[in-house]
């Protein structure tokens, strides 16, 4: 599933940033600083994130998709001795992730690096705790995820206290306390804590809980949910880019109030979800048959 909508994401943003400079536009270098036929080919093998370049290239948002693919492949190494780890050694694991999260907040994001150009976005004095590591050492923010997932799915698989994270109240505490991490800025440790065990509750789930899940609109969207990740942002940078120039266009985008605010971000939203049904339904999926259909035997369930 990942790499046929990942190949053309990265041709659609490739073929967008050369029309906007054919057309000699003024494209930020946030947008494109690190963008060369050298960081083409690092996505093209889904490198970018393997600390080869100083800032996000191309379809910004592919740098997880990096490392994801590199996580599949040492996947199957890990399966056998996993297996075989008591519940102490588990939970041992799983204190080795945490730990792992500390380490990448206080020893490598300090030692992540931004181009000279970017020096404006460098962080200048004490900053909180985060984990926002991507283009350079984004690997061990995966793998260290990656890793959790997999406990916790021996943990579903024992039923580990069923009763209490079966319950559609826990879902919707750990759900909140997400959004709650988030609004307030909570150091990132605790925020993504919670997400195995949001994970967890839904996995279990409940009659009322899996009626809601169940709906056809969040079926759908969780359908179109790579391809809304990976679509959004050639067309939001298009979009900046575009109206930073009304030199070239005319426009000149007006002083935005709340209410005016909320309706372009409405609309763009449609707009991206439509993107998304389509890349959906006539490249992710179509791609993803061909390729089970040659080499596998599973065929994916076409979206009506």
């Amino acid at each position: 599933r990942v790499y046929p909508l990942h190949l053309f994401s990265l041709l659609l943003t490739t073929l967008l940033f050369f029309l906007l400079h054919q057309w000699r536009a003024e494209v930020s270098p946030v947008f494109d600083i690190e963008n060369s036929t050298y960081s083409f080919i690092t996505n093209l093998f889904l490198l970018q994130s393997m600390n080869l370049h100083k800032w996000f290239t191309f379809t910004h948002a592919s740098w997880s998709i990096s490392t994801e693919w590199w996580m599949y492949m040492l996947f199957p190494f890990l399966v056998a001795p996993f297996m075989k780890l008591s519940k102490i050694g588990r939970s041992l694991i799983f204190g080795l992730c945490v730990a792992g999260y500390l380490l990448i907040g206080f020893i490598l994001v300090p030692l992540v690096t931004v181009p000279d150009a970017l020096s404006f976005l460098r962080p200048t004095g004490p900053q909180p705790f985060n984990l926002n590591v991507a283009y350079q050492f984004g690997f061990f923010r995966c793998l260290f995820g990656f890793v959790i997932g997999m406990m916790m799915y021996f943990g579903y698989k024992e039923n580990w206290a069923k009763q209490l994270f079966a319950s559609g109240y826990t879902f919707l505490f750990l759900v909140l306390a997400v959004i709650l991490c988030l609004h307030f800025g909570v150091p990132d440790i605790f925020t993504v804590l919670f997400f195995p065990f949001v994970l967890l509750s839904a996995a279990y789930g409940n009659k009322n809980m899996n009626t809601i899940l169940s709906t056809k609109p969040l079926q759908r969207l969780g359908d179109w949910s790579f391809s809304i990740y990976l679509m959004h942002q050639p067309f939001l940078f298009s979009a900046a880019v575009f109206f930073a120039n009304p030199n070239k266009t005319g426009i000149t985008v007006p002083k935005l109030n709340i209410f005016t605010s909320w309706i372009v971000c409405l609309i763009f939203i449609a707009f991206i979800l439509f993107l998304s049904y389509l890349s959906y339904s006539f490249i992710e999926l179509p791609v993803r048959n061909f390729i089970n259909k040659r080499w596998g035997k599973q065929k994916a369930h076409q979206v009506h």
